[in-house]
């Protein structure tokens, strides 16, 4: 019983709050479009992809040069955003940043039991994140045969820049959604928050309420 009545209780603060709930999420979410739309910076992401073969001269392809392929590529994703590789990388195409500020957006991953390295980088520019991706695949292809002494590797996909090439961020519809919720829930806090401090009494039904006694009479609002 309890329970009903405050669910009772709740619906009705969300209904005498319902214009305050709705003003905050359409604030919010136009809010989120503006920033999104005129404040975010769009960002591309480019992918190299790189094939681990069999070492050496081998032809033929079995099921232990895979397995040691595959052990290898662990290594290989630890070399590549190595300070030594990266700075090549820097040096080569003459970037204004570190090291360490370069790493943080590149990613370099495999599926699982494949032989393929994925070079991902994410840039402000399209063209500048292919760049990028590119001489790290190039970079490392050159710089792995003095590391290792193998010469197992080679540029299977290299990234470029197509008319497809959308940014990868900001999303505008995610973004948009997020500050739609965001919205109700600040709407729906300022609506329990203004019910909880507001102490004043308006009808018969309050008086009853909040007093626990009977209603013996009451004045009527007189109009001019």
């Amino acid at each position: 019983m309890e329970e009903s009545v405050n669910i009772d209780k709740a619906l009705e603060i969300i209904k005498k709050n319902i214009a305050l709930i709705i003003g905050s999420m359409v604030v919010v979410g136009v809010l989120a479009a503006l920033v999104t739309y005129f404040i975010m910076t769009p960002k591309y992401e480019s992918e190299t992809q790189m094939l681990v073969s069999s070492p050496g001269d081998a032809v033929v392809v079995d099921s232990e040069n895979i397995e040691t392929n595959l052990q290898l590529i662990h290594t290989y994703r630890e070399i590549m955003l190595s300070r030594t590789i990266l700075e090549d990388v820097i040096t080569n195409l003459e970037l204004d940043e570190t090291v360490k500020e370069l790493s943080k957006r590149i990613s370099v991953t495999n599926q699982e039991q494949s032989q393929v390295l994925s070079i991902r980088v994410i840039d402000e520019s399209a063209e500048e994140a292919v760049a990028i991706s590119n001489e790290i695949a190039e970079a490392f292809q050159e710089r792995i045969v003095d590391i290792m002494y193998v010469d197992n590797l080679s540029i299977y996909a290299p990234a470029s820049v197509g008319p497809d090439m959308e940014p990868v961020s900001p999303q505008p519809l995610l973004n948009i959604a997020i500050g739609l919720f965001s919205g109700l829930m600040l709407g729906l806090i300022l609506a329990f928050a203004r019910d909880h401090f507001d102490k004043s009494v308006r009808n018969e039904s309050e008086v009853r309420n909040i007093l626990d006694l009977p209603v013996v009479g009451s004045i009527t609002r007189i109009e001019d």
